[in-house]
């Protein structure tokens, strides 16, 4: 009599998706000669509802295009909708010292994030000019 041998995959649990994200705007259509913003940062996701920034910089890029950039931390949670968290600024001129680098900066929401990243815009006044980058969060996946 031949015996099968029965092999049961057990759940791994899921791992985080930690690590850096960079996020890159430009001024113009065409990337003129190179105006715009930076933001970036090293993301530690915590838990389901948490993730963590550090070394997280935005940056004015030169040369000046006299619009200032602005960035902060999103999250896209698992219903869909989105958490965002305060506006940092670069507030000095594309030749002034960057802001940050800062660490320990938490997003926390009340429901799953199901990834997480860094929008960064240029204010052009009577609108904002974006982009953004995310990783996933292996604890909702």
């Amino acid at each position: 009599m031949a015996s099968a041998a029965l092999l049961v995959a057990s759940p791994m649990p899921a791992m985080a998706e930690d690590g850096p994200v960079y996020a890159r705007v430009w001024t113009y259509p065409s990337g003129g000669s190179g105006e715009g913003g930076e933001t970036r940062a090293d993301l530690n996701f915590t838990s389901a509802r948490s993730v963590t920034y550090n070394n997280w910089t935005i940056n004015d890029i030169c040369p000046g295009d006299n619009y200032r950039v602005i960035a902060r931390a999103r999250a896209q949670l698992r219903d869909g909708s989105w958490a965002n968290g305060t506006w940092h600024e670069d507030d000095g001129t594309c030749d002034s010292d960057a802001w940050g680098p800062y660490d320990g900066r938490e997003l926390n929401t009340s429901r799953d994030i199901m990834k997480a990243g860094l929008q960064v815009c240029v204010d052009l006044g009577p609108s904002l000019k974006c982009e953004a980058e995310y990783r996933d969060n292996g604890h909702t996946s």
